[in-house]
């Protein structure tokens, strides 16, 4: 196996979200994986044994990115490459541990997250995730003395919904536009044994009717001020809404955005340049 490493400069012309959407049909299109680095740059790796790299280079200068490098990827090195994802890591009240298939051996307690890296974002080593999660933890007693009804808006791997139905014991409405995701999603929440409480879909945020009074939604910056008057809707009087993937750039934007539809900052923090804002809706 061959593996190709692409990296592309994006325009400044294009969004977020159309960042994000790109990285996806760059995937669809044969990519083994797809991502953002911390200069900003979209990085995809190709099995050209698999796939034709000159499709998903043709996929990007559509999208008016710059080839930036093309280089090798030994086989021997993919792991070392990616060994962070495999080491276990501390969110919270929670231990999440990365395991290769939904046939792990290990019985998860509820203390325990399992969860398969893949196409669906979050394995708890990114602050983003980690932040929802710590953040879910510190308020685990006091939500839990009300009837909780929960969505996570772009669940990704599930690890959000995962994490909030193993702390509260309760159903989760996870959604995400991306069907890999969902497929991720899925295998990561019969991993752990929560199929009687979690049923991933690709149902669109304007579509859903139910009101909930605990949102989680870890997505870019941008696609949260899109989604505000959205969210707004679906949140019972006093809701939390727990929001992150949120950078330095957009962070006032985001709140500035939630305040003028009528929520109130709880609480703000950041980790490495991301932030997480806790919302309670007036």
């Amino acid at each position: 196996m061959t593996w190709r490493q692409l990296t592309f400069s994006a325009p400044s012309s294009l969004s977020s979200d159309e960042i994000d959407a790109l990285c996806c049909e760059l995937v669809s299109c044969g990519a083994g994986g797809a991502h953002i680095d911390q200069q900003g740059k979209i990085v995809c790796y190709v099995d050209s044994t698999e796939a034709d790299p000159n499709t998903i280079l043709t996929v990007a200068t559509e999208a008016q990115c710059s080839l930036v490098s093309d280089e090798e990827v030994k086989e021997e090195n993919w792991s070392e490459r990616c060994a962070e994802l495999w080491e276990p890591v501390t969110a919270g009240t929670l231990r999440i541990v990365p395991v290769q298939t939904n046939s792990h051996e290990q019985k998860p307690d509820p203390q325990t997250l399992l969860i398969i890296p893949g196409q669906g974002f979050g394995t708890g080593h990114h602050p983003t995730t980690r932040m929802i999660i710590e953040e879910l933890s510190a308020r685990a007693a006091a939500l839990s003395k009300h009837k909780l009804s929960i969505v996570d808006v772009g669940t990704g791997s599930g690890i959000l919904a995962i994490a909030a139905a193993k702390l509260f014991n309760t159903p989760v409405e996870a959604i995400d536009n991306d069907p890999y995701a969902i497929i991720n999603a899925g295998d990561n929440v019969e991993l752990n044994k929560l199929s009687h409480l979690i049923t991933p879909s690709t149902t669109p945020v304007e579509d859903l009717t139910t009101s909930y009074n605990l949102i989680i939604a870890n997505i870019y910056g941008e696609v949260l001020i899109y989604m505000a008057p959205h969210l707004t809707k679906l949140a019972t009087p006093g809701a939390t809404a727990i929001l992150s993937g949120i950078t330095e750039l957009v962070s006032d934007s985001v709140i500035d955005t939630y305040v003028e539809h009528g929520w109130k900052v709880e609480t703000e923090r950041d980790d490495n340049g991301w932030h997480c804002v806790v919302l309670v809706r007036a």
